[in-house]
C-alpha cells in the first residue's frame, strides 16, 4: 500500500502542478490580450494621428504653393527692376565719363576768347568744382552699380532657393485627395 500512497500523492502532486500551469497559463493569456488591445489602440491612435496631419497639409499646400508662387513672382520683377536700374546707372556711368571732355572743351574755349577771359576763369573754378563733384558722383554711381550687381545675384540666389525650398510642397500637391 506504501506504493499506492505514493503513486496517489505523485499523481496529486501532478495534478496540483498542471493546474497552476494551467492558471499561469490563463493569466499569462489574460495579460498578452490586454497587450495585444493596448498595442492595436496605439497604433489606431497613430494612424490617426498621422491621418489628420496629411489632411491637413493637404488642405493647407495648395495656399502654400500659391503663397511661394506669389514670392517668385515678385522677385522676379524685382530682380528685372534691379537689371533696368543697373543698366540706367552704368549709362549715368558713362555720361558723367563724357562731362570731362566738356570740361577739355571748355577750357579750350577759355585760350582762344581774351575778351571773355574774366568770365571764363570764373567759370574754370566753378566746371573744377563740378568736375570734382562729378568725380565723387561717379565714384559713388560706381559703386551704387557694384552694389545693385550684388543685390542682384543675391536676389537670382534667392529666387533658386525658393524654387528649390518649395519643391517637396510640389510633391504634397500631388498627394492632396482634394484635388
Amino acid at each position: 500500500m506504501a506504493t499506492e500512497d505514493r503513486t496517489d500523492e505523485a499523481i496529486d502532486r501532478l495534478q496540483r502542478v498542471l493546474q497552476g500551469l494551467g492558471e499561469q497559463q490563463i493569466a499569462l493569456d489574460r495579460r498578452l490580450t490586454m497587450l495585444s488591445k493596448l498595442a492595436l489602440f496605439d497604433l489606431v491612435a497613430v494612424v490617426l494621428s498621422i491621418s489628420l496631419l496629411v489632411i491637413v497639409l493637404s488642405l493647407q499646400a495648395p495656399d502654400l504653393r500659391k503663397a511661394v508662387a506669389t514670392m517668385n513672382v515678385h522677385i522676379a520683377t524685382m530682380s528685372d527692376d534691379l537689371y533696368s536700374i543697373r543698366g540706367s546707372m552704368t549709362r549715368l556711368t558713362d555720361d558723367v565719363g563724357s562731362l570731362s571732355e566738356i570740361i577739355a572743351q571748355v577750357d579750350s574755349i577759355h585760350g582762344d576768347v581774351a575778351q571773355m577771359r574774366e568770365h571764363v576763369g570764373t567759370m574754370t573754378l566753378r566746371v573744377t568744382d563740378m568736375n570734382s563733384s562729378l568725380t565723387q558722383v561717379s565714384d559713388q554711381v560706381g559703386d551704387m552699380s557694384l552694389s545693385f550687381g550684388v543685390l542682384d545675384n543675391i536676389l537670382m540666389r534667392m529666387m533658386l532657393d525658393v524654387n528649390h525650398m518649395s519643391k517637396p510642397m510640389r510633391f504634397f500637391n500631388q498627394m492632396n485627395p482634394f484635388r
